[in-house]
């Protein structure tokens, strides 16, 4: 299909101000071009269609944020951008806050609908890249997108896209890159936190030169600098603590220094804390006065727990340490009137460093024998011996704190490298385009210091000279230094390689306008390698969860054929078809459908409506994750009603952890419907409604999940014993559980999106716009299972879980006025229910004493300052956080951070930053 269209003149998309920041652009339904030199209208490419076509509102709704949008709202980072789309809720995406305390701290991913960043398709122009590695690769690490060189980013809100793959169940985020720039552009800024910690800068330049039509070619390098400082959880109050008594949360760790002392190598005394003691801490007959070492450890609140506890949240980072480098080159060619050959490469690299508390060691729990000999000097024989049945001949089990070798400090090195090669043009009337591309994803840790060595420690240890209840010699220091482990920790690929053909054109006059139509093949390759050191496989590295093993290189292959028509039924009524076949070497053959209607019954209405099916086979991570050894905690739901022992009540269990390769692909159906006003000149609102519903889910299945669903996984996920001689009628005692990916139960949910925006007359103190974009969620419900890693509904917080927001905004009013502009505006998420903490006999351990509690709304004001009165520069003031909102309260236990929840509130406070551009065209 050629360019220019023998059709009446439509002025190309209003794509507006988001006033200064970022927002869905809303599209006019339909006017005048007011350019009289243009002849026909523009046909583009659209996120969601294969079919060139007017840059109008389309029946699928779609989010456009241009370049200029994202340097006037101060966006330094993909992750920070995508924070502010209302569709990306808090559950499921990713950040590096929440990222401390995992292997993949610097790993960013976003979650259109909440249905997790594995459901949510993100292209770089309308391309898949390799998913992050290091995560298993479920999803794409938002760092290694360029955003130096994208010219816009659209997000198709409708799942299920049978143009880009039946897995986007949740929306496309497709990150456009500029294709023809000329000139020389250089910027930068620098954000300073008011309080301690958290800085952060970026410096970016792009050189393009060569006119296509000129010069018949064009060649652009454009390169991307950004530094974050760390934030330490010490440095905010509402952070530098594990202990809040007014939500009854203490998360403190049980092994402190001085180290606590098991009377016996039981694993349920452990969990019931019956055998735990401290002989620092007075005890009846005991010698030793109080000494918990301040201030990382301390005496454990409830004076019927004779034990010190370590307040591991206050050594903990928030924010890591982090440099990321992005590139990103392309050669276009004209080589005739109709025809373009393109070359592209990008390249990202990333540096991640993560600090936690210092290596704890439970020694019950741990591969080896870490225990206390009655031969050392340390040895507490007179305690143990004033205590009730204690003998001082028997080894101790300790739980102990390394904290004299400081931190764990790990790094990841994360390396990205795409290449596409490709031609488009016109022949014979068929606009086509066939590339063949190449994408790996690589990322390897290191260990730098902290970590121990088991094998190495456990002989130190017995030999009796390190002082487990005190600080040690410096001669003893150092020989606990020689047992860390330095170096590499894990080497993890991910790679997609393929090619990929499609052509469109018109194909038959129709009354009511052009039949169009598009059809196409791609083919790919995706390959996952995650390579642990072999001390890290064999879990011998203390403080890092257990056995970790590798994953020899597993891989599939996925060809696909896709077709789409552009039917115009009325001339003001058209209909797209479009359908999907797609082909898994190891799950087969799927077929999915997509039909949506437009509607314009007036000038300045629109109605549209989409329904489709998808289709989303088990990542290769979830399906061939090898098992590891791990421990989990709870109460056996048959025997510990009866039984009320230790071992089976509030006891810790063995268990393994790891992928399933009996998984079977999700299946989904999606549907929308919306409206579309334009009922003055600058004034627009659309409103659209979702509906997603996911069956078969694919969920890693903890074990609040099984014991809740006893009858329906209490026999394939809970390995027992033999049954015991006091209870012969009841199932042998639980030996180990299997926490495994799982297909159990319904996911649904819907909800709707509202766009609103006014663009006012210009006036003497010059011209405002006001724009807010919104998503109100109606339900998010998981049925056909109690309990699950999900949040528990719409505006709810499960016990282990994110929460999803009931209605999340972004709302800006901008103002320009000659050379000046300023951007006022409020990113707000409304507050959520989550469950309060429950002693063991169900009491409420919240001061209020509740069942629930709300977790208060967050909402953070942003504002902003440019002048460009300069030849070919523009000055920028701002600050984000206005106000220096903290976030709200909560008892979230799914993070390392304790008070507040990484996923839903920024904990950096108010930031100050200035940027000058240059760019000269």
């Amino acid at each position: 299909m050629s360019r220019q269209q023998r059709k009446p003149p439509v002025r190309r998309a209003w794509l507006g101000a988001w006033a200064g920041a970022l927002a869905a652009t809303a599209t006019p339904i339909g006017a005048q071009d007011p350019d009289p030199d243009i002849r026909g209208t523009l046909r583009i490419d659209v996120t969601g269609s294969h079919i060139r076509r007017t840059e109008s509102e389309s029946a699928l709704p779609l989010q456009i944020i241009t370049r200029e949008e994202m340097i006037n709202g101060g966006i330094q980072t993909a992750q920070e951008l995508l924070e502010r789309v209302s569709a990306n809720q808090s559950f499921g995406n990713f950040n590096p806050a929440q990222g401390i305390g995992s292997i993949v701290h610097g790993y960013t991913a976003a979650s259109l609908r909440g249905l997790g960043s594995e459901r949510t398709l993100v292209l770089l122009n309308g391309r898949r890249l390799a998913p992050y590695a290091l995560s298993g690769g479920d999803a794409v690490d938002l760092s290694g997108i360029p955003l130096s060189a994208i010219e816009r980013v659209e997000i198709l809100k409708d799942g299920a896209s049978a143009i880009y793959g039946t897995d986007a169940i949740g929306g496309v985020i497709n990150f456009i890159l500029r294709k023809d720039f000329k000139g020389f552009e250089i910027y930068g800024d620098y954000y300073v936190t008011e309080h301690p910690g958290g800085n952060s800068n970026r410096a970016n330049a792009t050189l393009g030169y060569g006119s296509l039509d000129n010069d018949r070619y064009n060649v652009f390098l454009s390169v991307d600098y950004f530094s974050q400082q760390s934030l330490a959880a010490r440095q905010r109050d509402f952070s530098r603590t594990a202990y809040v008594p007014s939500l009854g949360r203490d998360s403190t760790s049980l092994a402190p220094i001085p180290a606590n002392i098991l009377q016996s190598d039981g694993f349920g005394e452990v969990w019931g804390f019956s055998g735990i003691r401290n002989p620092t801490i007075p005890f009846p007959g005991g010698p030793m006065p109080n000494s918990c070492l301040s201030p990382y450890s301390f005496p454990a609140v409830d004076p019927a727990t004779p034990w010190c506890v370590f307040d591991a949240a206050s050594v903990i980072d928030t924010i890591p340490d982090s440099e990321k480098f992005n590139a990103i080159g392309r050669f276009t060619w004209q080589a005739t009137s109709s025809d373009q050959v393109f070359v592209e490469g990008t390249y990202y690299h990333g540096r991640f460093v993560q600090r936690i508390a210092p290596t704890p060691l439970f020694s019950p729990f741990e591969f080896g024998d870490y225990t206390l000999l009655p031969s050392s000097p340390f040895y507490p024989a007179a305690y143990v011996a004033s205590l009730p049945n204690g003998d001082p001949t028997q080894r101790l089990e300790i739980l102990y704190r390394l904290l004299e070798l400081g931190p764990r400090v790990d790094q990841t090195v994360a390396d990205q490298w795409t290449a596409l090669v490709g031609m488009q043009g016109t022949r014979i009337g068929w606009d086509y385009q066939w590339s063949a591309n190449w994408v790996r994803n690589q990322q390897k840790s290191t260990y730098v210091s902290g970590y121990i060595d088991g094998t190495r420690l456990a002989p130190l240890i017995h030999s009796g000279v390190v002082n487990v209840f005190g600080f040690n010699t410096p001669d003893i220091v150092q020989q606990l230094r020689e047992t860390q482990v330095f170096g590499p920790a894990n080497d993890n690929r991910a790679s997609n390689y393929g090619a990929d053909f499609r052509m469109s054109r018109d194909v038959l006059a129709l009354p009511s306008g052009p039949l169009a139509v598009a059809a196409g093949l791609e083919a790919r390759r995706e390959s996952l390698e995650q390579l642990r050191s072999e001390l890290t496989a064999s879990g011998n590295v203390l403080g890092t969860g257990g056995e970790m093993p590798s994953i020899p290189t597993v891989h599939r292959t996925v060809w696909a054929a896709f077709a789409e028509a552009n039917i115009p039924v009325l001339r003001n009524l058209e209909a797209d078809l479009a359908v999907r076949f797609d082909h898994y070497s190891d799950f087969g053959s799927t077929t999915n459908p997509k039909v949506s209607l437009r509607w314009q019954p007036a000038k300045n209405v629109l109605l549209r409506g989409a329904y489709g099916t998808g289709f989303r086979a088990p990542t290769l991570s979830e399906l061939f994750q090898p098992l590891g050894a791990g421990i989990a905690g709870g109460s056996d739901p048959i025997r510990c009603p009866v039984t009320g022992s230790e071992f089976d009540c509030n006891a810790l269990f063995h268990a393994i952890d790891g992928g399933n390769p009996a998984l079977q692909p999700e299946r989904s159906t999606q549907f929308t419907a919306g409206i579309v006003l334009e009922p003055a000149a600058g004034f627009s609102a659309s409103l659209d409604y979702y509906d997603v519903e996911i069956r078969n889910l694919v969920q890693l299945v903890d074990e609040t999940t099984i014991f809740d669903n006893y009858a329906a996984l209490g026999s394939s996920l809970i390995v027992r014993g033999p049954p015991d001689a006091e209870f012969p009628d009841l199932p042998g005692p639980i030996e180990l559980l299997k926490r495994i990916r799982w297909n159990l139960g319904t996911l649904k949910t819907s909800g709707i999106d509202v766009d609103v925006r006014y663009r006012a007359p210009t006036i003497p103190i010059g011209q405002f716009t006001l724009s807010i974009d919104g998503t109100y969620v109606l339900d998010y419900e998981l049925r056909g299972v109690n309990s699950a890693p999900f949040p528990a509904g719409a505006g709810q917080r499960g016990p282990f879980t994110g929460a999803i927001s009931r209605w999340r905004h972004y709302a800006a009013i901008d103002w320009t006025h000659g050379p000046w502009a300023a951007t006022l505006a409020n990113n707000f998420q409304l507050g959520y229910g989550e469950p309060c903490i429950l002693d063991d006999e169900g009491n409420s351990l919240d001061a209020s004493g509740c069942l629930t509690r709300h977790v208060g709304a967050y909402s953070v004001w942003d504002v902003q300052l440019r002048y460009n009165g300069f030849t070919n520069t523009t000055l920028t003031l701002g600050v984000r956080n206005l106000l220096d909102t903290s976030p709200p309260l909560t008892n979230q236990t799914y993070a390392f951070q304790v008070g507040f929840d990484p996923t839903y509130a920024d904990p950096r406070g108010r930031t100050f930053y200035a940027a000058i551009g240059y760019a000269f065209k």
